[in-house]
């Protein structure tokens, strides 16, 4: 590849990039792109949600407010969802294409027995969800994994409990074990991945909560609002 040098007008001689170095900088402008709909779209978006939600229980009594507010919390679910799918297609997340209930069993829980001889008991409500937002099913996993690491870890469990509930309100997530507990977590509860839990929970709108005590196992508790994960999942067309 040639241009011409605006002064002397000679030809110059540009090598391309790297096919690598190229891939690099796209892989990144991607990056950065994606993480800036989510920070400054797709969260806003899902306070929206939760907080419309709050005002139609206040006005239940008031038809008219309450259809309004229905009418646009249908309106933002239906961009968020759109929000959601642009975001898992840019980082080429597809979510966990078989449930995260299935994948748990199949792969997560049956490797972790493998590894750590630490007996696993997985418990999903009739109620859990068979979908959820591809990026919320991937925070979850990544949450759960590392609650039975600092089981293993740090806990010196010997058998671990992983329940999914759901109710109309909440999605709730308990990891219970069976180890020494941390006796000192209230004071310090920072370390062993725990920052990196809330701050996955908080990107799903929920929160999570760790009780442990000397000689009681430690339980960790992961809780979502259900209109946080209200979304539709994207058709996709047979190929021709």
């Amino acid at each position: 590849m040639t241009r011409v040098d605006d002064r002397s007008g000679a030809p110059i001689l540009e090598l391309p990039l790297p096919n690598q170095s190229i891939k690099a900088e796209r892989e990144r402008i991607v990056s950065e792109f994606a993480r800036e709909l989510h920070d400054q779209l797709a969260q806003p978006l899902t306070g929206i949600l939760v907080q419309t939600d709050v005002f139609m229980r206040e006005q239940r009594g008031n038809r008219d407010v309450v259809d309004q507010l229905d009418y646009l919390k249908t309106s933002v679910r239906e961009v968020l969802n759109n929000m959601r799918q642009i975001l898992c297609d840019l980082r080429g997340e597809p979510g966990l294409s078989n449930g995260l209930a299935q994948t748990l069993a199949d792969r997560l829980l049956a490797t972790y027995e493998l590894r750590t001889g630490i007996k696993v008991n997985l418990w999903v409500s009739r109620s859990w969800p068979a979908s959820l937002p591809p990026e919320t099913s991937i925070h979850l996993y990544r949450i759960i994994q590392e609650a039975l690491t600092n089981a293993h870890k740090h806990g010196g469990a010997r058998s671990v409990q992983v329940a999914l509930q759901a109710s109309r309100e909440r999605l709730v997530v308990k990891i219970r074990d069976d180890g020494r507990g941390i006796a000192w977590i209230d004071e310090k509860p920072i370390g062993m991945g725990m920052v990196g839990m809330r701050e996955r929970a908080a990107l799903c709108g929920g929160l999570v909560t760790i009780r442990s005590r000397p000689a009681s196992g430690t339980t960790v508790t992961v809780s979502i609002p259900t209109e946080a994960l209200r979304w539709s999942p994207k058709h996709v067309l047979p190929a021709s």
